[in-house]
């Protein structure tokens, strides 16, 4: 099916960011299309229109003509509209209808009537395809950010949709995971479906690309050809503040023999931690020194975001010890000395403007010292603006504004980089380098090879 936007204008209420101006292109049945540019361009928005949700959901004042196969986008029944386009979107969270990942998968299957007996037969047909027999089912609050996205993305595969809207769907996927998706998204092409994505992370898309259009401001800059986009240097994409188009390889840290418990720093020693009656990790042992950052990778699943709970207290141990400065912590000490910025930070963000929320709990409150941390992290200009208001990346930046207010010895963030561009990506890659020359303890669980080119100084893997 054809998908073509004639002059359409949007722009969200009381908001720059998302705005379109104008745009027209199409995008011809079969073709794979590329949405690439910094955070707030409009990627997202444009993906909100092809499948309804603007004006159906989010509110704002919108212009021009829509179609999808010569019909206009307004014209369709909402029922209709979801049999034809299939949407993954980057908070996987927000699209979940069901509490098990099997009815989750199903949940379209059974909404367009299909018998039990097809919607049988395709749950198996899809866990055969995507490679996901280990998610079948589960509990989805049980599962970590990279398996919710991977449960997201075979609800809408098990549609078998004609267009395929996928919004940073790499976001929290481990290097596995990425490969599983663009084998999946290989398959999807190959069957003639039209794909549109909307990504940062480009490497795994290069290959599959018929043509990439790179927005600015709110408008088309540029067109660009799949071939011309492949053979693009680092240095082109990076000017343009892209990605690289390439995978890049860093090693992880050997295996080094634990003595001693550190006078300064973070020691643990033999950690285990069951999480809802299953064991994540035992016997775990790390050293983590002031001054460095360390980066924790593996699959996803493995225990990372767990790791990081239970040395901020907000887990207990089912056996071992932790230690900073050479002495044995009690959960409550690690509440005080640590502070974890979530791989959702949704969950974390409370106030009603992004300066109250920097202030929130905080003793370091004077207006000078918030405004310097905000203008850091680019959000100075948004100190008014409700935290809810805020895009996907600005958000992150925030609960990293928020972590530096908190004034702890012991930084922890899962996935600080999910759906930051080239930019912001490096900006936060700075700001964890400024942390790191106040002698924190500095550790990120990421996915990100190239932020950790940026400012990695150790990589330890979790099995």
């Amino acid at each position: 099916m054809n998908v073509e936007f004639k002059n359409v204008g949007f722009s969200y209420p009381d908001t720059a960011e998302g705005t379109l101006k104008d745009i027209s292109f199409c995008i011809k049945n079969g073709e794979f299309v590329l949405l690439v540019g910094e955070s707030g361009c409009g990627k997202t928005t444009i993906t909100r229109i092809i499948n309804g949700l603007i004006p159906g959901f989010y509110g704002g004042k919108l212009t021009g003509d829509v179609l999808i196969d010569g019909k206009k986008v307004s014209d369709y029944k909402s029922y209709e509209l979801s049999n034809v386009v299939g949407s993954v979107f980057q908070n996987p969270r927000t699209q979940f209808f069901n509490v098990d990942t099997d009815s989750e998968i199903a949940f379209g299957l059974e909404n367009a009537g299909k018998s039990s007996e097809e919607i049988n037969a395709t749950l198996d047909k899809v866990t055969e395809e995507l490679n996901i027999q280990e998610l079948r089912n589960r509990d989805i609050f049980k599962l970590s950010g990279g398996e919710k996205q991977k449960i997201a993305f075979a609800s809408a595969y098990a549609s078998n949709p004609e267009i395929f809207l996928l919004d940073e769907p790499s976001a929290n996927l481990d290097t596995v995971g990425i490969e599983g998706l663009k084998e999946c998204l290989e398959k999807i092409k190959n069957n003639g479906t039209t794909v549109i994505i909307a990504e940062h992370r480009l490497f795994y898309l290069a290959n599959l690309v018929d043509r990439v259009l790179y927005l600015k401001d709110g408008v088309i800059e540029r067109e660009i050809s799949g071939d011309e986009f492949r053979s693009m240097s680092r240095a082109t994409l990076n000017a343009m503040n892209l990605r690289s188009n390439a995978y890049i390889s860093l090693n992880e840290t050997e295996s080094y023999q634990i003595v001693d418990i550190l006078e300064k720093g973070l020691c643990i020693r033999n950690l285990s931690v069951e999480y809802k009656k299953r064991r994540v990790f035992e016997s775990i042992n790390m050293d983590f020194m002031p001054g460095q950052i360390y980066c924790i990778i593996g699959n996803n699943g493995a225990g990372k975001s767990t790791l990081l709970r239970s040395i901020c207290g907000l887990l207990s141990a089912t056996a071992g010890d932790i230690y900073i400065d050479g002495l044995r912590m009690k959960r409550k000490d690690l509440q005080k000395k640590a502070f974890m910025v979530m791989q959702d930070v949704n969950y974390q963000l409370f106030a009603d403007s992004v300066i109250n929320e920097c202030i929130l709990g905080t003793e370091k409150s004077s207006s000078i010292w918030v405004e310097k941390i905000l203008d850091e992290m680019g959000l100075l200009e948004y100190k008014e603006r409700h935290p809810n208001t805020l895009s996907g990346g600005q958000k992150q930046r925030l609960a990293i504004a928020v972590s530096l207010m908190m004034d702890k010895d012991i930084l922890l963030f899962d996935e600080p980089t999910s759906g930051l561009d080239y930019k912001n990506m490096h900006l936060c890659a700075d700001f964890l380098n400024m942390l790191a020359q106040k002698d924190k303890v500095i550790i990120v669980v990421t996915h990100d090879e190239e932020f950790m080119e940026c400012c990695c100084d150790r990589i330890y893997k979790l099995n």
